[in-house]
């Protein structure tokens, strides 16, 4: 379809080559981290400026066309993929620290900031070494600061710092109509007004208005860390510590946990020195004060060593972390190794129902003939089964979809979530019901028309009962043409 009218008014408020419509450079916005999910979009669109994004959302309100926002484009559930000849409006070059207030323990960045590039400006300021932006998806080298707050991050360290809305101050956001609003404080100030507007904006995924900018909350690093490696012959065991170690009254900064087939993955691509022997390890981490930390760690390793590992390791080197970090961090680049595509899956789940979780998954995975291997958050329950599949056979990614909606029927069935920190995208859209009873989901619908009445900005995303609805590739389905 072409778009003459809006495009040469989009190029005319547009500094040159902030206006895409070429085929061959629209193919990389076709999809987000779920490739499953994919269409092209009619255009893409670059403002680096508040005022830029105005004009360029009332150019396209215009024009009536749907509007699609996008950070980096990390997501892994198609939040940021336009269907229906939409329009993406993507924040990446909005990419400037506007200020940095130690004294306030705050930052004022625009959406586009890299999530790490914030935390690395923030350590070149005199004093600036102690302090940090806390939240660290996997993806924190490309995710922005903008697509952390649109899907409410978490990332590894979770546990303990918990999701993005916990680190924002305020937010500043094009509404569809083309007006500004800011919602929360700003300079550092705690979020004012009678309700917690960030609160309620973060994690909207796109559907109530394209984040520009944001003040954001700098925590303090910890004094001191110890590093722990336990590896075990069963995921059961390894689940069952995980469990007991909160049961216990601890708080690692973080535990993540990787099965024995993302273990031989990662040893086969990096060599980190794992044993391949072993069916689970958890990566756990202990921070605070440096003097008492080594107390905490001989408690949680007790723990551990009472339920049959094979080996534990651990550290308080610097290099060694950094080391053990990284490979955790490696293992979705890993899988290229061993499989053309694969969809990782989000759900969170009671800790105690971790193991139960596994032997269900890996059941779904022989039911459907499509192989699993999971690396995720265990502390918080948040599990990432990684369907590995070969996305240019149409059977293999129906049995994908298929075995993915099993799976997160599971965690709903035992009180689980559809999601922990990915979002529901179009991905899960379909399944909202599971969780979600008639009139929560009105009222959900009624809270997006308070900022979307006429359903411009990711229609057919995150709610169902929009005006598009999406249907991936799957028996008895259609997808968009």
């Amino acid at each position: 379809m072409e778009l003459p009218a809006p495009i040469a008014e989009l190029r005319q408020i547009l500094p040159q080559g902030h206006v895409v419509t070429d085929p061959a450079e629209l193919f990389v916005y076709e999809s987000d981290g779920l490739t499953i999910a994919n269409a092209r979009p009619a255009a893409v669109v670059f403002p680096i400026s508040t005022q830029q994004t105005q004009a360029v959302v009332n150019v396209l309100a215009r024009h009536d066309l749907p509007i699609v926002p996008r950070g980096s484009g990390t997501g892994l559930a198609g939040g940021c993929v336009a269907y229906g000849d939409g329009v993406i409006v993507c924040t990446a070059r909005m990419n400037r620290i506007l200020q940095i207030d130690l004294n306030n323990r705050a930052a004022h960045v625009q959406a586009g900031v890299r999530n790490l590039a914030l935390s690395e400006a923030v350590a070149q300021l005199p004093g600036g070494s102690a302090w940090h932006f806390a939240p660290d998806p996997s993806s924190q080298r490309a995710s922005t600061i903008g697509g952390n707050a649109s899907t409410n991050a978490g990332g590894i360290h979770t546990l303990k710092d918990f999701v993005t809305s916990n680190h924002i101050l305020g937010i500043e956001m094009v509404m569809p109509d083309g007006q500004v609003l800011h919602a929360g404080g700003r300079h550092g100030a705690c979020a004012d007004g009678p309700f917690d507007l960030p609160g309620l904006i973060c994690g909207h995924e796109g559907t109530f208005g394209i984040i520009t900018s944001l003040w954001v909350r700098l925590s303090p690093k910890a004094a001191g860390y110890r590093t722990a490696v336990v590896t075990f012959s069963s995921t059961a065991d390894a689940c069952n510590t995980v469990s007991d170690i909160i049961a216990a009254g601890h708080l690692p900064a973080a535990m993540e946990m990787l099965d024995g087939a993302m273990i031989q993955i990662l040893e086969d691509a990096f060599h980190f020195g794992f044993s391949r022997q072993a069916q689970a390890l958890v990566l756990l981490e202990l921070d605070g004060i440096d003097e008492l930390l080594d107390g905490q760690l001989q408690q949680v390793l007790a723990i551990c060593r009472g339920h049959n590992p094979i080996a534990v390791e651990f550290s308080a080197d610097p290099a060694r972390r950094a080391a053990l970090w990284k490979a955790r961090k490696s293992a979705f680049g890993a899988i290229g190794r061993v499989s053309h595509s694969y969809c990782t899956q989000d759900a969170c789940v009671p800790r105690s129902r971790l193991a139960d979780v596994l032997a269900e998954v890996a059941r779904i995975s022989r039911e459907h003939g499509i192989p699993v291997t999971n690396v995720f958050h265990a502390g918080d329950g948040n599990i990432h089964p990684i369907f590995l599949f070969d996305d240019r056979d149409q059977a293999q990614v129906r049995n994908t979809l298929a075995a993915a909606d099993k799976m997160l029927e599971y965690c709903v069935s035992i009180g689980g979530t559809l999601t922990g920190e990915h979002g529901i995208g179009v991905e899960k859209v379909h399944l909202m019901p599971l969780l979600f009873d008639e009139p929560t989901i009105r009222q959900f619908l009624r809270i997006r028309a308070a900022f979307d009445p006429d359903e411009r900005l990711n229609t057919g995303k995150f709610m169902p009962g929009g005006r598009l609805t999406i249907r991936l590739v799957k028996p008895g389905r259609q997808a968009p043409q």
